[in-house]
């Protein structure tokens, strides 16, 4: 099937109607328009588009409905707002209104590839079994001091892979790098909670063992795994 191209404004509708719909039993086109602070013309238009479109039922004068693919179309842009309003307010914290616009600004203009990114990233912080990450606890800190916390200076428990001696062993507690640095280190098996092992360190290669298997890293790139012994 082909996809259906909208426009902003016809993505707000759609929304807009999704919402009512589930709030009023019926839909009313200067709902529509009061909840998009717009003219009941303006929306009389839009819908005559989406209605060719068939997205949407609306005889003149009538109440407004959703068409199936109209509703299935509707709930995704719904639950991308939702998301991306969770994202601003419950994550950067941002006040409920100034999540709520920031959420109505940027939904239209995001890529499936960063809406999917939000979406995980939120998954991850609510199904952390104890809470909120201390990274990002310490950056709402940084947000109300204007200043790094202590705990971001407590390094002296923490070693560098390239730091370790041989036959010494430790458990990975952070990666550093750029992002794709850390995905690769992830994608071999350098995860946090992962104990790992120096079996040879010669020039600027070591050897280590992570898991059951032996892997060689160069110096530089074992300088990016920290470890607590």
């Amino acid at each position: 099937m082909e996809m259906i191209k909208l426009t902003e404004n016809a993505e707000d509708i759609l929304e807009a109607i999704y919402a009512i719909s589930r709030e009023k039993k019926v839909v009313r086109v200067k709902d529509i328009a009061g909840r998009l602070k717009t003219t009941n013309a303006s929306v009389t238009v839009a819908l005559k588009s989406l209605s060719k479109k068939g997205l949407v039922v609306h005889e003149h004068y009538g109440y407004v409905e959703l068409t199936e693919e109209g509703e299935k179309i509707a709930k995704k842009i719904h639950e991308r707002h939702k998301l991306l309003y969770e994202f601003f307010h419950e994550i950067l914290g941002l006040p409920s209104d100034t999540a709520e616009q920031d959420a109505c600004r940027i939904e239209h203009y995001l890529s499936k590839e960063g809406l999917q990114r939000i979406v995980k990233f939120i998954e991850f912080i609510k199904k952390c079994p104890e809470g909120a990450p201390i990274w990002l606890t310490n950056f709402y800190y940084f947000l109300e001091y204007e200043r790094l916390p202590d705990s971001c200076f407590r390094k002296e428990r923490l070693t560098s892979v390239s730091e370790m001696k041989m036959n010494e062993e430790g458990i990975i507690v952070k990666l550093a790098g750029s992002a794709e640095t850390r995905k690769n280190l992830i994608k071999k098996g350098f995860v946090p909670g992962a104990t790992i092992k120096v079996l040879d360190k010669k020039g600027k290669k070591i050897t280590v063992q992570i898991k059951d298997k032996k892997e060689d890293l160069s110096v530089s790139l074992s300088k990016k795994i920290y470890c607590l012994g």
